[in-house]
């Protein structure tokens, strides 16, 4: 009874640094409300799954072994999923596409983590043991979590998700395409003395390591087409204020030229009433000439 306790203890903690990686892209845009209800709804399913779990393979109402766990893995991992998606939304593909990179990277672990069980512990294999293959799995599961957060952490940014570029809606889908065609291809259905064949073991960690290959291109592309956006954005942005400023120097060129004309209307208009006033004053009109000359002084300061 205590080796399924454990083994189920150590079965729901290995969906909790899944969980978290998914999370960590989105860790920037989590209010404090979503960040607490995200950390009190893992302690629920943690705890809520456990408690289950334990129940019914103690009292012998589920088969305990390993072909059942792996089927309660995609059970157990869905509330994860749902709550994360509904907390941080609506960035539906985009929650696709790490779910995707993620699963690659456990598949690799997990490849990773039975062979060296099968073939450093053979007779536990042959038995069924689960519990080593958990105590490999987490380990080796922690040890590549800072290399997966580094990729994924500035995957998206807040200006980036307040964005919604259309190729997430074909490229969001891809790596979970990609695992769930390569989890087809009929590695689980071979009989358990193959499985110890070098070819296998040889094929199974090459084809594993490529699928996570191909998730890393993914990323990278992805990485690279954001800084193509972005740049483009600042491209566009400058281009923007470049006109802005040309307009504005329009604006104050159209002023200049008004006011030019305006001067070139007053010269011509002082030019006629200084003669005029010249005349006067010839003819001996000097009240008249200063009439003319207050006259002039008014439009002058009205303009």
């Amino acid at each position: 009874m205590l080796e399924k306790i454990v083994t189920t203890l150590l079965f729901c903690i290995s969906l909790l640094p899944a969980a978290y990686l998914r999370y960590y892209p989105f860790r920037s845009i989590a209010s404090p409300v979503a960040k607490r209800i995200l950390l009190c709804g893992h302690i629920y399913i943690f705890l809520l799954e456990f408690v289950v779990y334990s129940a019914l393979f103690t009292h012998n109402m589920m088969e305990f072994s390993s072909g059942v766990f792996q089927r309660l893995y995609l059970f157990s991992y869905l509330p994860y999923f749902l709550l994360l998606i509904f907390t941080i939304r609506p960035y539906w593909f985009r929650h696709l596409f790490v779910s995707g990179i993620q699963a690659m990277y456990m598949i690799f672990i997990h490849t990773v983590s039975m062979e060296i069980y099968k073939l450093c512990w053979p007779e536990f294999w042959e038995h069924s043991e689960i519990l080593p293959y958990f105590l490999l799995y987490i380990p080796l599961f922690l040890a590549g979590m800072p290399f997966m957060e580094r990729l994924l952490g500035s995957l998206f940014t807040p200006e980036l998700l307040s964005r919604r570029p259309d190729f997430w809606t074909y490229l969001g889908p891809v790596p979970l395409l990609l695992v769930y065609y390569h989890g087809n291809m009929g590695y689980y259905s071979l009989e358990p003395r193959e499985m110890f064949m070098p070819a296998i073991h040889l094929y199974s960690l090459v084809s594993r390591s490529v699928l996570l290959l191909v998730g890393l291109c993914l990323i990278q592309s992805v990485k690279s087409g954001v800084r193509q956006m972005k740049l483009m954005f600042q491209i566009r942005k400058r281009t923007i204020q470049l006109r802005d400023q040309l307009t504005r120097v329009n604006e104050y060129a159209s002023a200049l030229r008004e006011e030019q004309q305006k001067m070139a209307i007053l010269r011509h208009d002082s030019r006629h009433q200084l003669r005029m006033v010249a005349e006067l004053v010839e003819h001996g009109h000097f009240n008249e000439a200063e009439q003319l000359l207050l006259r002039v002084q008014k439009e002058v300061d009205s303009r």
